[in-house]
Parts: C-alpha cells; sequence; structure tokens
C-alpha cells in the first residue's frame, strides 16, 4: 500500500475514534486507561512514522527508512486492534463493523507484498501531514480519557 493511501485512511480512523470520545469516556477507569495508554503509543508510533518518511522523502529507496515506515505501520496495526479488542463490548455493532473494516484496510492485500512506496513528487508532504495530525487526535483522545 502506498504511504499516501495508509496515511488517508489511519487520519480517517484516527477522526472515527476521536468522534466517540463521548461514548469512550463511558467505560470503567480501567478501561479508560488502556485505551489512552494505547493512544499514546500509537501517537509516538505516528511521529516514529513520519520521521521515517521525512526520511524516505529526503533519500528514495533508503532500506533502513523503508523498513522503519512498514515497522511503525504494524505496531498501529496491532494497537488499533487491542483497542477494539478493549472496546468490543462497549460500541454498538455497527460501529464496532466499521472500526473492523477500517483496520482491514490497513492491512495488505498480500503478506508478500512490498513495503510502503512513495508516490510523485507532491503528496509526500500530504502524507506526512496526515500522520502527524493523526499522531494528534490520538494524543487528544488520550488526553481526554484522561481529564
Amino acid at each position: 500500500m502506498r504511504v499516501p493511501d495508509y496515511s488517508k485512511r489511519i487520519l480517517a480512523l484516527a477522526e472515527l475514534l476521536h468522534r466517540w470520545v463521548g461514548q469512550l469516556m463511558k467505560l470503567d477507569a480501567v478501561r479508560r486507561e488502556k485505551v489512552a495508554r494505547y493512544a499514546e503509543e500509537i501517537a509516538a508510533t505516528l511521529a516514529r512514522a513520519a520521521d521515517a518518511h521525512h526520511k524516505l522523502e529526503a533519500e528514495p529507496g533508503h532500506g533502513p527508512s523503508q523498513r522503519a515506515l512498514v515497522r511503525e505501520f504494524g505496531r498501529i496495526s496491532g494497537y488499533l486492534e487491542t483497542i477494539v479488542g478493549v472496546l468490543h463490548r462497549h460500541l454498538d455493532g455497527r460501529k464496532l463493523a466499521g472500526v473492523k473494516r477500517r483496520l482491514e484496510q490497513l492491512r495488505p492485500a498480500d503478506p508478500g507484498v512490498a513495503p510502503p512506496t512513495l508516490p510523485q513528487a507532491t503528496a509526500p508532504q500530504a502524507a506526512a501531514d496526515r500522520l502527524t495530525a493523526a499522531e494528534g487526535y490520538f494524543r487528544a483522545l488520550a488526553d481526554a480519557l484522561r481529564a
């Protein structure tokens, strides 16, 4: 999956979860804290992914940066799946199905798929901006759950 596509999807998922903050506030304190911790980890992971993306933008094809970006994207998916597990009994079926569908879109169709590729000239900055925006949404979600 191309980085701009992934960044669009992760931003949409971040916005969706952030819109549910009122409903998430109904979780018991232990679950709220767990979701907040994962949201913070996702935010930190998005920051690392944005850094790797910037390095790749500066030096396309740089192997370590490509591997770092793929690693961070995989980590984000894992954290999001854990959050869905925590929310499983607390969201109605339609909302839960929507999150699960979005998570499925984050996975490559084929496990042997190549690492994310950079698009042409102008899109890399937009992808980096979306990763940064998604980071902000997850940090805000963590803050709101702890307020």
